[in-house]
């Protein structure tokens, strides 16, 4: 599985698809802290400005640019080796999963450090487990617009990115049926991970959205989501490769 990152990251080096997630979350950072006025709702609006917009966002377009590049070499890269067609794909899903994981990491130091100058109310350790939940609970998105970039284009997967995101937080994200979509999972999570709605407010003292019952079967419906995008990618990567 490393190989196949390591191979990735050679095919995407010196390429937007390998600065973008870093770039990203230093910018939203810069951007907090600027609107934020200095204040400490800075580590609050940065962690949800990001999870509720700018990742979803960024995500849809690395998994465009990363298929836009194989695209216009005719996946000769993905076809021409040794290793199966399958197992690129599986790499290539795991090197997008490597740069969202660095990116929220980044988002933790950042909200980290400056709640540490301005003031926060987000405990550190709670900082540092709402990356890796964000992490965890955005996998089944990458093999979802992976395939939606490689069939269909830039438009697929920005719309679909955009429906998934907009209507899990209007409709889903508070609600009883906040598990139904993948994409509403991590907005309900980060409720008694980081207290904070998804509609940026602070989660009132005793609500029941501090409750952190929610957060394995969150994890778990988000990792079976996941399991059963990739096989059924994967699936549709070989035949396509076969044709």
């Amino acid at each position: 599985m490393f190989d196949l990152i390591r191979a990735e990251k050679l095919k995407m080096r010196h390429s937007f698809v390998s600065f973008l997630p870093l770039s990203a979350a230093v910018l939203q950072v810069v951007i907090s802290l600027c609107l934020s006025m200095g204040t400490s709702y800075y580590s609050v609006n940065a962690w949800n400005w990001w999870y509720t917009m700018i990742l979803p966002g960024m995500l849809a377009i690395l998994c465009y640019l990363d298929m836009k590049k194989e695209r216009k070499q005719h996946y000769a890269n993905m076809l021409t080796t040794q290793i199966s067609p399958e197992r690129n794909w599986i790499g290539k899903v795991w090197y997008c999963a490597e740069k969202i994981l660095c990116a929220n990491l980044l988002i933790f130091c950042g909200t980290a450090a400056g709640g540490f100058l301005i003031g926060t109310s987000i405990p550190i350790m709670n900082g540092f487990v709402a990356a890796v939940l964000l992490t965890v609970c955005s996998l089944w998105a990458i093999p979802l617009y992976l395939m939606l970039s490689a069939r269909f284009g830039m438009f697929a997967s920005i719309f679909t990115c955009m429906a998934l995101t907009i209507g899990s937080l209007i409709a889903l994200a508070a609600s009883r049926l906040w598990w139904i979509c993948p994409a509403s999972i991590p907005f309900r999570l980060m409720c008694p991970v980081l207290q904070i709605m998804p509609n940026g407010l602070l989660v009132e003292p005793g609500s029941k959205y501090m409750s952190a019952a929610v957060i394995v079967p969150g994890v778990a419906l988000s990792l079976l989501w996941f399991v059963l995008l990739t096989y059924v990618t994967v699936r549709w990567f070989r035949r396509t490769a076969a044709g």
